[in-house]
This record gives structure tokens, sequence and C-alpha cells, in this order.
């Protein structure tokens, strides 16, 4: 704050830089010690097509049908957009009317749980609920179109631009076979959930396999008749949808992530059995599914840590209490009492995931996990290695993990807790000040929920602790919804026609 005023005259305060909003924007940024990046990187190739934000099959066919639509009709794109936007309201809300309980293996359509109040009276007044902003179902002016864009391009369902636009493999015949009638419904003023039961069976998010668009959509994701070319996008999300489905057929299954995750990575059933052993992406997915535990480990770590800070604490009291949550013995001791990480036979052992569930405070729990993990570099070979390794000398990745303790079996692990957690709180600072942007308000934005000021410590925010996504739950329900997998009686299997297209 400035003084100022000419002689004689009061002065008059301005507060900062004329040309220039005041402020720091803190708000929360994603991924604040940046151990995801390997992770997502191989996950993006091994499942080409999918994200963590599409669960459901048929907006891949809903987008591709409004691209249609829009072609044929020549229409603006903000008549694209209106389009777009009430096919999917009616979408959200027939769904809900065939299911007004949520599915224990589906999430809901997208917007239904912003349309509830309206769902739940009993109609839907479609120009109102369409329109994006707080009282609609969505804020995008594209509707739910832009966590699936990246994907229907990646398939060849749309081409590339500003608005949805037919791609190369885009079958207009077989998408308004299975989901012409949403844009009748779209075109209603009024949509009464009553009514709209009777349009489940037909077009409810979960029936997609039973119709046109879900066989379409199944053989361009598992593309039985494409060129196996080592390496392509399509061979590598055709193998990964193969081993999906061998697992599925060869153990019970529930949950995709948990379940299927589990085979990749422990035993011997990649090695052993005729159909997997085959499978050229098997090993690489065992090295990703072993490293997304490190990855873990460190969230939940950093996440328990930045937990710690409650008001303004200094860096030495967040070690210290780091420390005291370990027991008092030696790095070497430490290592010396890990569990072993594989049997005779070579083949990996559960062991990560059998000291989650060991009932250690979760800062010791979390530090066994990462020190077994890092075993596993000598341990592993080839292919596997090569994908649980990633980019060399990366900081907090399982090498530098092992040569950290390493070098410190001689101290004591409180010590070596106390050290880790400057590095650690140092590491978020660079990160995020390298997330940092200049807005053109002049506002600056740093993704940060943790703030070290002089040796002092205060946070904005808790820290969240899931796992990064490995895509295998989102790739499963959009198999389930175009007829490749059915769940009954809360097991997953292969659907015959689903046979057809992986075997």
């Amino acid at each position: 704050m400035v003084a100022v005023g000419g002689k004689g005259q009061a002065p008059e305060l301005v507060d900062g830089p004329g040309w220039s909003r005041p402020g720091l924007d803190v708000a929360a940024g994603r991924y604040p010690l940046s151990v995801e990046r390997h992770v997502a990187r191989m996950v993006d190739h091994l499942v080409p097509g999918v994200t963590t934000q599409t669960p459901h099959g048929r907006y891949y066919a809903l987008h591709g049908l409004i691209a249609a639509q829009a072609d044929g009709e020549d229409l603006t794109v903000p008549a694209a957009q209106t389009l777009l936007r009430r096919a999917e309201v009616a979408l959200a809300a027939v769904s809900f009317a065939h299911h007004p309980q949520a599915l224990d293996w589906l999430p809901r359509a997208h917007g239904v749980d912003a349309l509830a109040r309206r769902l739940h009276s009993g109609a839907v007044t479609t120009s109102e609920a369409e329109v994006p902003g707080k009282d609609g179902y969505v804020g995008n002016s594209w509707g739910f179109w832009a966590p699936y864009a990246g994907s229907e391009v990646a398939l060849g369902i749309l081409g590339a631009g500003p608005m949805p636009v037919p791609g190369p493999r885009l079958e207009t015949a077989a998408l308004r076979a299975g989901l012409g009638g949403l844009l009748e419904l779209a075109a209603e003023d009024t949509l009464n959930v009553d009514d709209l039961a009777s349009f489940g069976d037909r077009l409810c998010v979960c029936v997609g396999g039973e119709h046109p668009d879900g066989a379409w959509l199944a053989n361009l994701m598992c593309e039985p008749g494409a060129p196996a070319e080592a390496g392509s996008r399509s061979a590598t999300r055709r193998q990964t949808i193969q081993l999906l489905a061998r697992v599925v057929s060869t153990h019970p299954v529930r949950y995709f992530t948990r379940d299927i995750g589990h085979v990749l990575a422990f035993g011997d059933f990649l090695t052993t059995d005729p159909v997997t052993s085959g499978i050229d992406a098997a090993g690489a997915w065992r090295g990703v599914v072993l490293r997304n535990y490190s990855v873990g480990a460190w969230r939940r770590l950093w996440s328990w840590l930045v937990e710690q800070v409650d008001g303004l604490v200094p860096i030495e009291d967040v070690a210290d209490r780091f420390a005291a949550e370990l027991p008092d013995m030696t790095v070497d001791a430490f290592l010396s009492s890990l569990p072993a990480t594989q049997n005779t036979a070579g083949a990996p052992l559960p062991a990560e995931h059998d000291l989650r569930w060991a009932g250690d405070p979760l800062p010791l729990a979390e530090l066994r996990v990462l020190a077994t993990n890092a075993r596993r570099v000598d341990e592993l070979t080839g292919r596997v290695r090569d994908a649980f390794l990633g980019q060399r000398g990366v900081e907090l990745s399982p090498e530098w993990v092992q040569r950290r303790l390493d070098e410190a079996r001689p101290m004591k692990l409180r010590d070596v807790a106390r050290r880790l957690t400057y590095d650690l709180v140092a590491r978020s600072q660079r990160i995020a000040l390298a997330k940092a942007r200049r807005r053109t308000d002049g506002t600056l934005w740093l993704p940060t929920r943790l703030h070290e000021r002089g040796g002092l410590l205060y946070r904005t925010s808790q820290e969240g602790r899931g796992d990064v996504g490995l895509r295998l739950d989102q790739l499963g329900t959009v198999l389930a919804t175009c007829g490749v997998l059915h769940y009954h009686d809360q097991h997953w299997s292969v659907t015959s026609s689903g046979r057809a297209l992986v075997d």
C-alpha cells in the first residue's frame, strides 16, 4: 500500500498496482510429489481409448450420433452443443428411470446427481436442465463430451476438431438403430420420469451390449480383425482386453482393479497360463501394477505428513512426529524385518499388499511398502523390470529408495525419517513453483496445499491419499456396457459374443 498526493494535499492510499488484480491463488493442485507420471504414462499406452473419466460405453456412441446428426443437418456450433446437452439430459433421465437406485457394478449416468432434485420430483424441464451452469446438469457448454473426446478420436469414432465430427470408424446406421430414440426424447419439452421407464431396456446406459451401437463399439474396442503390429495402440488395447478377459474367465473377479490387479502383480499365472504367457503386454502390466504400490505409498505417506500440520507448525515438529511412529531400530534391522518378495521359483509374492493389511500405523506401513517395493529392483527382469523402473535416476523412484536406504543402513530409522520429511517438503515446494502460472488478470496460481515460510509449515487443506487409477475399472465397465463382459451374482464373466471377439 503506497501513499500518494500533491504538495499540501492529504495523501491517498493506493492498494497495489493498477494494472493487475491483487492476490495469490493457492488453490490445491494435483500430484504434489509428482510420483505418478510413469504409471500414468504407461497406463495411457496400455489402455488407449479409455480414461479414468470414461466409464460408460454408450457415451462413445451418443457423441458419435450427435456428430453424425450435426454433420447431416449442418448445425452451427451452438446448435450442436444444445442438441448434445439435451440428449445427455435424456440419457441421464432414462437411466435414472430404469435404475432409481445405483447399480453396484456401474456408475450412474453423467449428470444424474445434478438432476437429482428434478428426477425425484418426477419431471425434468429439458430447456432448464440442459443450460450449462450451477442450475443445470453440467457446467461445460459441451456437456460431458470433453472427458470422452480424446478417447473417441483415438478410436476413430470422431475426427479431431473443436466440435464432434464423424471419424473414419463411425457407423451411423448402428448408432441410429441403437440410440436414435434419444434424439426424439431430446426434442421433448418435459421428460416425465414415470413415462421414461418403458425406454430403459433400450436406452439406459446399462443395456448398450444388447443393441447395435454396443455391438459396433465392442468390435471397435476389441478389433478382432486388426493386424497385430507390435507396439500399435490398437494391438496393445486388444492385448489388454484379452488379458482382462482371461483373468475374468479363470479367477473370481468382483472389482477389476483390486482383483485383476492382484493377479497381474503376483504369482505365476502370467507365465504359466497358456493364454497369458503369450500376451506381450502382460509383462508390462505386471511392472506397472507393482510400481503403483510405490506411488500409492508416497501418496499415503505425504497425506499423513500434511495431516500433522495443524496451524503454524515448525517443520522439525512434523519430522519428529514421523520419527515417533517408527520403531527404535537401525535401517539395517528394518530392512531385515521385511517380508519375502518372491518365492523359490522367482514369482512375486504379495508382500506390499499384505503389509497394507498388517495393521501397522500408516507411516510405518507405507515406509515398509516403499522399502519392500524397492527390493524388486534387483529381482525383476526383462519387460517387467523395464515397465517397473521407467525412467532411470528419478527422485522417489524405487531405485532412489533402494539407494537411500542402503546408504543409511547403519543409521537409526527415526533419523532417516526426519531427513525424509525435509526432503519431501522441499520437493513439494519445488514442484508447486514449477507448476505455478501467471494468469491473464495478473494473479498467480500456486498449486499447493502445504506452505513453508522460514521453517514453519501451514496447510490450506488436506491431501488425498488414493491410488492412481489404472483404468481397469473403466475399461471393464465400458466392455460390460457394450456386451463383452457380464456382471451377475457379484462376479464378472465373459459373454459368448465377447469370447468370439477376444479369442
